[in-house]
């Protein structure tokens, strides 16, 4: 009677533990594939302990405990891959609405088989016999996987802690903790409570109508590039800026490249180059009296009409309602492009195609003369992470050039999505125009890979920029 007791306890106790690392991360497994998301680890260690505990706790307790985890794993990924703090995810919730219809239905499907999987959990209990041998059998994995990532240098309460190829545990919580502190602590020491001054690219095109003997009142465009980080690789940044070594761009134009440094993800880009601020994702709420000092009030001081143009819905990090108040005359989105019969392109956001906006803004706004000279402000999209595997882009065939670029299809991808950028402003800027017109490209931040190692390739603190200016006499 005895022996045929002990199968059925092996089994059940055998079960559990895996079950609580391998189920609880099948939904973030799912999504950090469809979303190039960057888990720090393969085995979430929190749940391990959740589950030694829950054991011992009412069912209600535990499926409120694993609920809760999970939600913090997926921050935590998101935080890590798009670089935001717990705040900005908060403030950038709303936007949710303005994601493409399937992966809307996507994340409610994850949601769903989340809470499936945690109350499976919490609910699937071993006999009260054998809750000492799970627990002890989860604590036990817990100190395998944590001196195992001890040995190999990954210390999580030591601040040089970093990403590495293989990262085997996780502890989202703690990661996110840690996080916010280091962004509080750099806040307090260099932001302020309004954002501190940051360096900007677009600080040398103020510099450029400033200086004696310069054109009076050109136009500007300001190009915020999605996911243009600066490459470690000199022949890879080299084949971006390629299009701008050109004799014809060399008479025209003036080119000069350099980096500033990067904070966050695309919004506080934004705000670094239009208000040259730390503020961050405190532009979307910021008071007036905060936005007096940004490129649109300046403009207009000048007289200058300013203009704003993104290819996604004006409702994502809520462009439609901050873009006005900072100081835009007008500003189109994509449904207002699509209006005008621009294509679309795939990718994570589904929008106006970056080469359509460039060659619009050519042949409809600076070809066009008109009383005012203008600021055109553009942040571009088809660049944004993850990148569709094969954009719809003729192959030039710099990628089979590169062994970086020839040994990965995400980054060729992400190089010949961000290239078409720089071609179509290359050829933006070669067009006639009504007047001289200063050009600014800058990157926004670094791109999110999900692999580290692709991550690796890029500065972890600065975005490249180009600035063409228009040579004097070849504008007379």
């Amino acid at each position: 009677m005895e022996a045929a007791r002990i199968p059925a306890f092996s089994q059940r106790s055998r079960v559990l533990p895996v079950a609580y690392f391998l189920l609880l991360s099948l939904p973030l497994a799912v999504m950090a594939h469809r979303l190039a998301l960057l888990p720090r680890g393969y085995i979430n260690l929190e749940y391990l302990l959740i589950g030694a505990f829950s054991v011992f706790l009412p069912r209600s307790v535990g499926f409120v405990l694993f609920l809760l985890e999970s939600i913090a794993d997926f921050a935590c990924a998101i935080s890590q891959t798009y670089m935001l703090s717990v705040k900005d995810m908060l403030d950038s919730f709303s936007s949710l609405r303005s994601l493409p219809t399937s992966r809307i239905l996507e994340i409610f499907v994850v949601i769903a088989l989340l809470i499936l999987i945690c109350a499976a959990a919490a609910y699937v209990r071993p006999r009260s016999e054998d809750r000492l041998w799970v627990a002890a059998s989860l604590l036990f994995l817990i100190a395998i996987v944590a001196s195992t990532a001890l040995l190999a240098g990954q210390n999580p309460f030591k601040r040089g802690d970093v990403i590495t190829l293989v990262r085997l545990g996780r502890i989202p919580i703690l990661s996110l903790a840690r996080g916010e502190d280091s962004l509080h602590k750099l806040d307090l020491a260099e932001h302020g409570t309004n954002g501190g001054g940051m360096s900007s690219a677009s600080s040398y095109a103020i510099a450029f109508l400033n200086r004696p003997g310069a054109l009076k009142s050109p136009d500007v465009v300001l190009i915020v590039v999605e996911s243009w980080g600066l490459p470690l690789d000199a022949n890879l940044a080299q084949a971006l800026d390629a299009p701008y070594d050109d004799p014809r761009v060399a008479s025209k134009y003036d080119v000069s490249f350099g980096a500033v440094p990067f904070s966050g993800s695309t919004v506080p880009g934004e705000a670094r180059e239009l208000c040259r601020s730390r503020m961050g994702f405190k532009i979307i709420l910021a008071p007036p009296e905060l936005l007096q000092g940004c490129l649109p009030a300046l403009f207009h001081a000048r007289n200058y009409e300013n203009l704003s143009i993104h290819g996604y819905s004006g409702l994502i990090f809520d462009r439609k309602t901050w873009y006005p108040k900072i100081g835009f005359d007008q500003s189109w989105f994509g449904p207002n492009l699509d209006k005008l019969k621009l294509p679309d392109c795939d990718g994570a956001f589904p929008g106006t195609c970056d080469a359509a906006i460039a060659g619009w803004i050519g042949s409809s706004l600076l070809s066009v003369d008109t009383a005012k000279p203008r600021f055109i402000y553009w942040v571009t999209l088809n660049s944004h992470l993850p990148v569709p595997t094969h954009p719809g882009l003729a192959d030039d065939g710099v990628c089979s050039t590169l062994p970086s670029l020839r040994d990965s299809v995400p980054l060729c991808s992400w190089f010949r999505l961000v290239r078409n950028v720089h071609q179509s402003v290359q050829q933006l800027a070669l067009r006639p125009s009504s007047r001289a017109t200063v050009f600014v490209l800058v990157g926004d931040h670094a791109p999110p890979f999900a692999d580290p190692q692709l991550r690796q390739i890029f500065s972890a603190t600065d975005v490249p920029y180009v600035v063409l200016t228009p040579r004097i006499a070849a504008s007379r």
